[in-house]
């Protein structure tokens, strides 16, 4: 397949206005367009098929589908479990993010949802003498952050966590220490953001994901 009638076709497809549900011509109408043969643009069709992006009903044409926000996300976290991606250059992303939600989750946290964490972090202090039960409610919590941050962009790419959580990193997390010193981490967070303020949440947690 042609790299670049692939990229040309993606262009095409953006800057063409087409929204899910649009359909495309067929085959050799496109082949003409593009001025390739229709094996070819038959190729490009059906990498894209692959990925999710268009679909192709027998009888009636190939469209553009149709994508949801849980689509996209499945879509995304998919990619990341086979990314490759080194834990360093994970972790690092992590913080990032992480930082940059926290004046988010500040302006946009609600009783609601501070009790969500509370309850988060009083049953992960439960389970510390299950430090593998007590590590995945330590990435719960993380994740509930992008969540309350409103964004649901962010939120998309908070599937980081999912591969920085697996056992291959974790394994010298896995100790009733570890685990405690996540709770007091956890707990001196969700304290900044009721008082609103950013700076602290964003020292606490500097300090938690360097540690972890």
């Amino acid at each position: 397949m042609s790299g670049n009638l692939n990229e040309v076709f993606k262009e095409y497809l953006i800057d063409g206005d087409f929204k899910p549900g649009s359909r495309l011509d067929n085959e050799l109408e496109l082949a003409k367009k593009f001025n390739v043969s229709r094996s070819s643009m038959r190729e490009v069709l059906m990498h894209l098929q692959s990925l999710g992006l268009i679909e192709r009903i027998k009888n009636k044409g190939t469209f553009i589908r149709e994508f949801t926000y849980e689509k996209l996300e499945e879509s995304v976290s998919f990619c990341f479990q086979f990314s490759g991606f080194g834990f360093e250059e994970l972790k690092e992303a992590r913080l990032c993010m992480e930082l940059a939600i926290m004046p988010l989750v500040v302006r946009r946290i609600t009783p609601e949802k501070a009790e969500q964490l509370k309850v988060n972090i009083n049953e992960m202090e439960k389970c510390l003498s299950n430090p593998e039960k007590a590590d995945c409610l330590d990435r719960e919590f993380h994740i509930l952050l992008f969540e309350i941050s409103g964004n649901r962009i962010l939120k998309i790419f908070s599937n980081v966590l999912s591969l920085l959580f697996r056992r291959q990193y974790r394994e010298k997390f896995l100790n009733p220490k570890s685990k405690m010193n996540s709770v007091r981490d956890h707990k001196a967070l969700l304290e900044a953001l009721k008082e609103e303020n950013a700076d602290e949440a964003c020292k606490i947690i500097r300090r938690h994901i360097s540690s972890t």
